[in-house]
Formats: structure tokens, sequence, C-alpha cells
């Protein structure tokens, strides 16, 4: 679904796009919060066909990952811990330092650790 928004996206002018951002979230934001969702939307018009891509990629790298730990093989930790951390950094090369989420970075740390402290039940 938000590669098929990112294409919708990036065919649209742009001020018919900031346009939508300030109407969708005219009565939850103040107006300089307006626009850095305006901003924000610019830069998944330039990149979020990309981004998508690689999200989606990420979602199914730590589902195998998963999986694979699940059925107690090992290899499947090394498969979740790459998704997870490749997938932080290749949105932040691909669009730049305002893709970084802290907290998303931070959960991801938590669940790559828990596992490794549970990696001795796998086989």
């Amino acid at each position: 679904m938000g590669a098929f928004m990112a294409y919708i996206i990036r065919d649209l002018p742009p001020d018919e796009v900031a346009d939508m951002v300030r109407s969708a979230y005219a009565a939850f934001l103040p107006p300089a919060q307006q626009d850095e969702a305006v901003a924000y939307v610019d830069l998944l018009k330039a990149h979020g066909v990309a981004l998508m891509a690689v999200f989606a990629l990420r979602t199914l790298a730590r589902f195998i990952g998963t999986l694979r730990m699940w059925q107690g093989r090992k290899d499947g930790f090394h498969i979740y811990t790459s998704a997870q951390l490749l997938g932080m950094l290749v949105p932040i090369l691909i669009a730049g330092p305002r893709t970084i989420n802290f907290l998303g970075f931070l959960l991801a740390i938590n669940w790559c650790y828990l596992y490794f402290i549970h990696r001795k039940a796998l086989r």
C-alpha cells in the first residue's frame, strides 16, 4: 500500500500535495508542524518509492529471520539482526538524515538484544 501511495504522490504537483497535507492536518497540528509535515511528504515525494521498497524488503527479511529462529535455527538471528540494522541505515543513505527515527532505533536494538540473549536455545 505504501509503494502504491508513493507512486501516486510522486506524480502529483507539489502545490496540490502541500494543500492536501495542510487540509488533512489543519485540525490537528499548528501551522509550524504542518510545514514540517509538508516537508516530510516532499521527502516521500522524492524518495518514497525507494523507501517503501526498502521497508518491504526489511519486513520480509525480518519475518524470515523470526521464522527461522522459531524453527530453532541460529541463522535466523543473523538474518533478523542484519535486516534490522540495514533497514535503519539504508533509508538514511537513500533520503538523508530526516529518516532517522530514534525511537525506532531503540526498539530495533531492544528486539535484537532480546533475541541475542535467548540465542542459546537455538540449534
